[in-house]
């Protein structure tokens, strides 16, 4: 009885852990090619993207953004 339901347990657990590729229909070939890069050296996107923000944030806020950048590390 014991193997029976050992068994059992183990067909369900190959059910359940044997999952079919992903996809995200169109967009799946660059979805693809982003984490293929992003899983082997993440920091440089990382880098890029602050760098991103903080260019976006300065012009849309301009000099005051120090202001609130001075306020944001009183409050914490």
């Amino acid at each position: 009885m014991k193997s029976t339901l050992f068994g059992q347990v183990v067909k369900r657990w190959e059910e359940v852990t044997d999952l079919p590729p992903q996809t995200v229909g169109p967009f799946t070939p660059y979805y693809k090619m982003v984490t293929k890069r992003l899983k082997v050296m993440p920091w440089i996107f990382f880098a890029i993207g602050g760098v991103g923000i903080a260019i976006t944030l300065y012009v849309l806020f301009g000099s005051s953004l120090s202001v609130i950048v001075t306020l944001l590390q009183r409050g914490f």
